[in-house]
């Protein structure tokens, strides 16, 4: 959609408009193995131009993902339910959620997990019009509208060690260790 691009509540507010918040995911394997990439929740790559469930990927030493998108298309209604949360000063209500698991092919190797959530609010009340939501206005420092959602550019990574994975023991957390599960 166009910048400027209004919608009056009630009357558009659950017409099939509907916007994309997206971003980018990059994964790059650094091990010295190949290591299996399982994709789940609102991900997808771009297949003849549509997007499409990525599963699982093989990815070999130094190897990256194609492009994969978490990403989510929401009702204008939704967007500017997210608006009035954030001025309540509350969570925000909607969101896309994936989550990225990594596991090498060691019965005792690491299974690295990355659980993603992507909001925002790209749309706001036009100031002194009544029932009038506008898309946010780009700022001149970025102009893509990025500033309007909310992710984290390294999200926390969960790590789990496995004495045997195929017998379903784990070795134990360091008491205190961030980042591991």
């Amino acid at each position: 959609m166009a910048p400027g691009h209004t919608w009056h509540f009630p009357a558009e507010q659950d017409r099939g408009n509907r916007l994309v918040l997206q971003q980018v995911l990059t994964l790059e394997n650094r091990s010295e193995r190949r290591v299996q990439a399982r994709f789940e929740g609102d991900l997808v790559v771009s297949v003849d131009g549509r997007p499409s469930a990525v599963g699982v990927l093989l990815l070999e030493p130094g190897e990256g993902t194609p492009e994969v998108f978490l990403q989510r298309d929401f009702t204008i209604k939704q967007l500017s339910e997210n608006y009035e949360a954030r001025q309540a000063g509350e969570a925000l209500p909607h969101h896309a959620r994936g989550s990225v698991t990594v596991e090498d092919d060691r019965d005792n190797g690491s299974t690295d997990r990355w659980d993603l959530v992507l909001t925002g609010c790209p749309v706001e009340p036009v100031p002194d019009r009544n029932a009038l939501w506008r898309l946010a206005p780009w700022h001149i420092s970025e102009g893509s509208g990025v500033r309007t959602l909310e992710f984290d550019r390294l999200p926390p990574r969960q790590r789990i060690h496995w004495v045997s994975r195929a017998r379903d023991v784990r070795l134990p957390s360091p008491a205190g260790a961030p980042g591991d599960a």
